[in-house]
């Protein structure tokens, strides 16, 4: 017998996977999510923990309007979902969040999606065998790209060794790191929230601004002023220039080709001859010139993330974190550790001054007075006690 839901017919014998849709676009949108419900999500690359939090909701299926799997790298998300014999639809297109609404019946069939008699999407169905294909593909991929940049790393030891091992080429900045942090800011991923969260680390420890490229914009957006900006000639724009108190210009042939935007500015130029990223090389710039914390704001959040650059400049991205060891950590680390220390020190020095300022109100007083007395009494009979033992 046919079941009527928004005055659509749905026949509880046709073939598929039914159940009531979930827009889910996020993982952070699944606390909505209840077992038996089909969940339309937008996660490229599905990663293990969200498809563990859908098997533990018991879902019916799950449609992706993206890919669950680019093949950038070998994600297991997908193959978490079919495991627990979860039916999983992949691609099958944002339209699909303008066709339908959480709470609608639907129902899923192989690569299809319906409302009712109506297709609303098609994608395609992941299989068991076709995600360890995926995955297969992924990982010889990704080892692939592992030897180039392993191979990039090697020959860039090689080629700047002088530079790496005895600072050669690197410039001496007029403001010294020694005893502060140094902050590398560089206009990508999310280098802004990285640096609001970093506003009274800043404020408190004033540490050397270092922006690459159009990283000094960002800065500067801020209501900070960039010590120096690093970048090549076509990376640096002039609203940087302006504002930095000193320039580094990266230059593998080691020239400056064009003094005169500098000069203009007012703003001392210096030549770092050396290849590689300008991110990078403002880590050995940083760490030549003695600063004792190196902050990374706008750099790659995940492995994968590095990895999707040029080989070339991972291989430098490698060789620059290890020649600067310990001393380079991720804004987002400094942001933990600024907020757990607020956590527990601000509502302990509130609670102290609180008792601070009733014990003062109560000294006011006549009885706090004469509390005072009692107690000062009190501790020099004490003293005069302890004392009298080894008298």
């Amino acid at each position: 017998m046919a079941l009527l839901k928004r005055n659509r017919v749905v026949d509880p014998d046709a073939p598929g996977v039914r159940g009531p849709a979930r827009i889910a676009r996020q993982s952070s949108d699944f606390a909505g999510v209840r077992a038996g419900d089909v969940v339309v999500i937008d996660l490229p690359d599905l990663e293990v923990q969200d498809a563990e939090v859908l098997v533990a909701r018991e879902v019916a299926a799950v449609v992706n309007v993206a890919p669950s799997s680019t093949g950038r790298y070998p994600n297991l998300g997908p193959q978490v979902l079919t495991s627990a014999g979860i039916h999983l639809v992949d691609d099958v297109g944002e339209g699909l969040f303008a066709r339908l609404r959480s709470g609608e019946q639907v129902r899923v069939e192989g690569s299809a999606v319906f409302r009712g008699e109506e297709l609303l999407a098609t994608g395609i169905e992941m299989t068991g065998e076709r995600i360890s294909e995926g995955l297969t593909q992924a990982s010889t991929e990704l080892s692939n790209r592992l030897d180039s940049v392993t191979a990039n790393a090697s020959d860039q030891l090689r080629r700047e060794r002088a530079m790496l091992f005895e600072g050669a080429h690197i410039p001496r900045l007029q403001q010294s790191g020694r005893g502060r942090a140094a902050v590398i800011v560089a206009d990508t991923f999310d280098v802004e929230d990285d640096l609001k969260g970093m506003r009274r680390f800043i404020r408190d420890n004033d540490p050397l601004l270092i922006g690459v490229g159009k990283g000094g914009d960002v800065i500067a957006g801020l209501g900070l002023v960039p010590h120096v900006v690093i970048g090549t000639d076509e990376q640096l724009t002039n609203s940087s220039i302006d504002k930095a108190r000193e320039a580094v210009v990266v230059s593998p042939a080691g020239r400056l080709d064009h003094p005169e935007r500098f000069e203009q500015h007012g703003t001392n130029a210096m030549v770092f001859a050396a290849s590689g990223a300008s991110e990078d090389l403002a880590i050995l710039l940083a760490d030549h010139n003695d600063a004792d914390v190196i902050v990374l704001a706008g750099a790659p959040p995940t492995l994968v993330a590095l990895l999707e650059r040029d080989t070339a400049d991972v291989g430098s991205a490698f060789v620059a974190r290890l020649k600067a060891g310990t001393k380079v950590v991720d804004a987002k680390a400094v942001r933990f550790f600024a907020v757990q220390r607020l956590t527990w020190l601000v509502p302990f020095l509130l609670l102290l001054a609180g008792v601070v300022a009733v014990i003062a109100a109560v000294l006011t007083t006549p009885a706090g007075q004469v509390w005072w007395t009692d107690l000062r009494d009190l501790v020099g009979s004490g003293i005069s006690w302890i004392e009298g033992l080894f008298s």
